[in-house]
């Protein structure tokens, strides 16, 4: 019985881990997904991750067992908020995307969040997700969650002083990711705004406002089905183990 209870007292810090990564990752966390599919999945994940992990040291008190598993839940909804912020860097260039396109104001409910989003940032973020899972992306997730075991053991006292200057990093990194996948379409729908304006002023009996909004949106649409395959490898690349993805759990887990 006693040793039940000591593998009880182990195995929790461990799933309160876990389980703050599934809370917080942006496809397996959101309200779409049963919370009975979000406890087992958590709970699988800290039944095989249990048995290879090193003995956790025993606390002598109530007060610091609760503070170990405090420190595991932020651990945890760390490594999720990074791979949110990436996702969040497809919103961005979705949303930089709509504006000139002239879908700024045609929003559609994202299931995952319950928000409005515009509706060519959410095709951006249903599009990033399905390379995220053919390339393998939440099995990355699941290396640097089982790393994070041997970075940040369980017990050891962890400091967040470095934690704001890197969320603050991670932040400008993803808004500059989301202004570079953006960057061909908002150039390409520039040079169309440049060509139409030449248009009114050399045809001004043109309604160039009647004309304009679906000529940018076949432009948009056309340059984007064009750079189709390059944005697919550049989405690739970003959920890589040694692209973006990989780069800001290295930096979340090493704030810690």
């Amino acid at each position: 019985m006693d040793e039940l209870v000591g593998h009880v007292v182990g195995f929790l810090p461990v799933l309160v881990r876990v389980s703050g990564l599934v809370m917080a990752l942006p496809l397996f966390g959101g309200r779409g997904v049963p919370a009975q599919v979000k406890i087992g999945l958590a709970f699988v994940t800290a039944l095989v991750l249990y048995p290879t992990l090193p003995d956790i040291p025993p606390l002598e008190t109530v007060a610091g067992y609760y503070t170990v598993i405090l420190r595991e839940l932020l651990v945890g909804i760390g490594l999720g908020f990074a791979v949110t912020l990436v996702f969040s860097a497809i919103y961005l260039a979705g949303q930089l995307i709509d504006v000139p396109m002239g879908f700024g104001m045609v929003n559609v409910v994202d299931p995952q969040s319950g928000l409005q989003v515009p509706i060519f940032a959410q095709f951006q973020y249903i599009l990033a997700a399905l390379i995220f899972l053919a390339i393998g992306g939440h099995h990355g997730v699941l290396r640097a969650l089982a790393s994070s075991f041997s970075m940040i053991p369980i017990g050891r006292s962890i400091s967040i002083r470095s934690l704001p200057m890197t969320v603050f990093n991670v932040f400008v990194n993803m808004f500059y990711l989301g202004v570079k996948l953006s960057l061909p379409l908002i150039t390409g729908l520039l040079l169309a705004d440049i060509a139409l304006g030449i248009v009114a002023r050399a045809v001004p009996q043109i309604n160039i406002f009647v004309v304009g909004f679906p000529a940018k949106i076949i432009i948009g649409i056309s340059l984007f089905v064009f750079v189709l395959p390059t944005y697919v490898a550049l989405l690739a690349q970003v959920f890589g183990a040694k692209g973006e993805l990989g780069r800001v759990l290295r930096s979340v887990l090493g704030s810690f």
